[in-house]
Parts: C-alpha cells; structure tokens; sequence
C-alpha cells in the first residue's frame, strides 16, 4: 500500500523531534491489537519520538511473550496524571473503542489513526486505514517501509502475532498474497514463529482444560442446525475464549456461532464468528461493538438469559431463519 505523501511528512514530524505520544487500541485487545502498539511504539522511538503505551484493559497473558509487553500500562490500575497531545491509535474503528484512555487526551489532540476495520470512522487527523490488510500490523509494515525504518526482530515479533491472530493462523477467508508476502518478510527478519504461534494457541492452563469441557457442556444449536451457542459464568472463565468460539463455528452445517460469557462487571461478553454469506460485524454494531465481518463481538449490560434472548433473534435473522425455530439439543 502506499500513502499520501503529506500524511507520511505529518506521521513523521509530529511523532519525532522527542514528542510524548500516547498509543493504545480498543477495549478487550487481542493479539493484532497487542501486536499492533508494541510496534507503533517502536516506531515511534525510531522516528524520535517518546511513545506511552496505555489500555484500558490488562495484556492478555497469551501475549505477553511479545517484545516490549511489560512496557505497556494498564489504564484501570495506573491512571496517569499526564495528559497528551499526540496520540497514535491502532486497530480501533473509533475513539470510544479506547474506553477511558481517551481521558489522558488533551481536546485537541492531534490524532492519527491506523485501523483496516471496515466500521472505521476515520476520527484522526491523518487516518491510515486500509480494508485490505489482514491485520492492522500487516498495514504498519506497510507503513513501516514507507517511513523507511528497518524491521527488527521485535518489530517482526510483534508483527507476526499480529497477522497470525487476525488471519486465523492464515485460514480466513482475509488472507491475501501480499499478506503472505508480509508474513514471509516477518520471518526473514527474526519473527520466532514457533514461540509466537505456541504462545497464542497451544498454551492452555490444566484449568482452562477443566473449564472448557464445562462450557462444551453449555452447547445449544438454532436455526436447523446453523447457528451455535454456548455459555460462560463467572466461575469458568478461560484466558482465550477466542479458542472456543472458533471450535462453536467449526460444527457442521453451521454458519455463526456465538459465545456469551460473565464478566466481572455488570456486562456480558459476546464474540462472534461467521463462515462466508454471514457479516457478524454489522450485527455486532447494533449492540455498540464492531470487528471483521466473520469475527466481532460487543458487550451489553444484563445476564447471560437476557443477552441470549435479544441476540438470538438478531442471529435467526442473519442466516435467514424464523425466530419461532426452537433449538436442537445435538447437531
């Protein structure tokens, strides 16, 4: 991809000559999302900049593995006093999607926003998005070569998670050749492909096991046969709960599976995932979310009851079934 000239100058200038930039993502980041800050940062520290990592949630432990990760501060427990007038935002369709980061914002902050979300909203002053990148790491190496910085092998750590997790480990229907290209430059450069790719999927507690077959146990199917359903409490929560959602989608003859799980709050937590005809991310946008049309989510205040009643007519919509049709209790 190329960019407008006058957006590279801007990038370049406003987040050099030793400016304190502020870099964050949406709320409940995954690995693109993970990914995709450690290397902004980096980024900036090259152009001569002085970068703040800031989310509003903790680093899920999966990504700690990721060079940098310990640099990045969690919003909840350490609230800062500074306040920023540049900020870097990555793999956010919107401003609100930072939670209350946005508070260590100055009004004016000068905002540049780099995203391939399809729900982006284009909220920065300069706005680097693009809808055909896998990940939106794969669109900062992009950005990268075009800012001519050199890609270490933390850059291509970072990276890499990022296309990794976001492509479904190069199985989505999103992967592209120039985001193989991108993988393969990664790995050329240092990425630790084994470490990342154990890290991110093969990494299970003997809990997160047990709680597992608990929530397996929760499986219900609607629609004849094409939607899937399960159900997490409180006391069965796992570190990735993406890892469960995909095995709800890979049942036969379904189309969209959903994962509804308790949180610590008052909200319930809801991913989303769909195979092709299925845009999940027009779904979840009715609820405040957003995503890829075949993975998103959203959160909505109420009980696990609650929420399944007000999505499941939603869902029976989207794959062109009644909302009369009564669930199956096996596939």
């Amino acid at each position: 991809m190329t960019f407008p000239e006058t957006d590279i100058r801007c990038f370049r200038e406003s987040l050099g000559n030793g400016a304190r930039v502020l870099i964050s993502t949406h709320i409940h980041p995954d690995a693109d999302a993970i990914g995709s800050v450690l290397a902004a940062a980096e980024m900036v520290t090259g152009l001569g900049g002085a970068p703040a990592i800031l989310l509003d949630d903790d680093v899920p432990i999966r990504c700690r593995i990721l060079p940098g990760a310990d640099n990045i501060i969690s919003y909840p427990t350490g609230k800062p006093t500074e306040r920023f007038r540049v900020g870097l935002i990555v793999d956010s369709g919107n401003l609100s999607r930072i939670g209350d980061v946005r508070d260590a914002l100055e009004k004016d902050a000068v905002l540049f926003n780099v995203d391939h979300h399809l729900s982006n909203d284009s909220f920065g002053r300069v706005n680097f998005v693009d809808l055909q990148s896998a990940s939106t790491t794969e669109l900062l190496f992009s950005l990268c070569r075009e800012l001519e910085l050199p890609i270490t092998p933390s850059l291509a750590d970072n990276m890499f998670a990022g296309l990794l997790s976001d492509t479904g480990r190069f199985r989505y229907a999103n992967v592209t050749p120039a985001s193989l290209h991108v993988a393969g430059e990664l790995v050329a450069a240092g990425a630790r492909v084994t470490d990342i790719t154990n890290a991110l999927y093969f990494d299970l507690s003997v809990q997160d096991v047990r709680s597992m077959s608990e929530i397996y146990s929760t499986l219900e199917i609607f629609g004849d046969g094409r939607i899937s359903m399960m159900f997490v409490r409180l006391e069965y929560l796992v570190e990735d709960p993406d890892c469960v959602v995909d095995l709800a989608l890979s049942i036969r003859g379904v189309q969209t599976a959903a994962l509804l799980s308790e949180t610590r709050g008052d909200k319930i937590r809801v991913a989303l995932r769909s195979r092709d005809g299925v845009n999940v991310a027009r779904l979840a946008e009715r609820f405040g979310g957003g995503g890829h049309a075949k993975a998103a989510g959203f959160r909505m205040c109420g009980t696990l009851e609650s929420v399944r009643e007000r999505l499941l007519p939603e869902l029976l919509r989207a794959v062109g079934v009644g909302e009369t049709t009564a669930a199956l209790t096996e596939a």
